[in-house]
């Protein structure tokens, strides 16, 4: 190899500056990768977090939307005993009003003639000892509270 020991030629000095610049871009290329696998690892957790805050809301709105089907539930319940106690209410209400309707015919309801006592809200005239009522009447005419009937 020609040359002196010590010295360098200007082919070795070729390959000391190929071997500098494949160093320095060995180097820059080693940054670019750390870069890219920070950037990749700040990219996972992000995913990561996106992806829990996901889970989360889907079990916050599958958590409200359970206790909204309850509250409807119970909600439903509720109108239905409402409804129920208004029916009662209503049949209970016909009820009193047919009775009232009924007890307004009886009272209305003329005497019938033969009739040995007629009901009175009156309290009864006391008479003689023989039963006859008061100018021959007999008690078979209307009562006195309806006179002219």
């Amino acid at each position: 190899m020609g040359g002196a020991r010590g010295t360098r030629t200007p082919k070795m000095l070729e390959y000391e500056r190929q071997a500098e610049e494949r160093a320095k871009e060995q180097e820059r290329m080693q940054e670019e990768r750390d870069r890219m696998a920070e950037e990749q690892a700040r990219l996972q957790k992000e995913q990561e977090r996106i992806a829990q805050e996901e889970y989360e809301m889907e079990q916050y709105y599958e958590s409200e939307a359970l206790k909204h089907a309850e509250e409807l539930r119970l909600h439903e319940l509720e109108m239905r005993k409402h409804q129920e106690r208004v029916r009662a209410h209503e049949r209970r209400l016909q009820d009193h009003e047919a009775s009232a309707e009924a007890f307004a015919r009886v009272i209305a309801m003329p005497a019938k003639p033969g009739r040995d006592r007629q009901i009175s809200f009156f309290a009864p005239k006391r008479t003689g000892t023989n039963g006859n009522g008061i100018n021959g009447v007999n008690g078979d005419g209307p009562p006195t509270q309806f006179p002219g009937v």
